[in-house]
């Protein structure tokens, strides 16, 4: 290609998990000893990336996120989720300054973000797209976004699926198919 656009041979294959911290994984991959803070570290002598599902559930501490910083290296990186609140609880309604405070903690690792991920509740029908839409503006243009939509009229093979798919390929943004059949 001509026009500086990447093909598969020339895109990053990124192999991870969906998270790097795991109990049972303590002897067989990590070894004994390593203790829960030295996980990350250990994780991302393997693998390219890795979901951080943590921050669905809270936003962490600036120290923490240095700390996962300091534990992975430059080529690495995450794709966290957005909390829950901004997502499930405001459906992505009223929430401006949640997200922006979320990613002002989160800004020591927005060098490492693959991309962020926007995961929606069920509740989250079509007839909602224009508040998806009114709020992937908030993010600055350089930072990828994922969206994970479940409720099935996204699903159906309709227009208002074909709306969606389309408006995502003209903004770049990446659609999460989760499947939990």
């Amino acid at each position: 290609m001509t026009n500086g656009a990447k093909t598969m041979d020339t895109l990053p294959l990124r192999l991870g998990l969906t998270m790097w911290s795991h109990s049972e994984w303590q002897s067989q991959f990590y070894g004994k000893g390593t203790k829960p803070a030295e996980r990350l570290e250990k994780y991302t002598q393997v693998f390219h990336t890795v979901e951080g599902n943590t921050t669905f559930y809270a936003t962490p501490s600036m120290s923490t996120v240095h700390n996962w910083k300091a534990a992975s290296h430059d080529d690495f990186k995450f794709t966290f989720k957005l909390p829950k609140f901004i997502t499930h609880q405001q459906q992505l309604r009223h929430c401006q300054a949640e997200l922006k405070e979320f990613l002002m903690t989160m800004s020591p690792l927005h060098d490492r973000i693959g991309q962020w991920t926007i995961q929606l509740p069920h509740s989250f029908e079509p007839s909602m797209l224009p508040t998806l839409q009114k709020f992937c503006t908030l993010f600055p243009k350089e930072m990828q976004l994922g969206v994970e939509v479940r409720h099935l009229g996204f699903f159906d093979k309709g227009d208002a699926e074909k709306r969606f798919n389309q408006w995502l390929v003209e903004e770049g943004i990446n659609r999460i198919i989760m499947d939990s059949r």
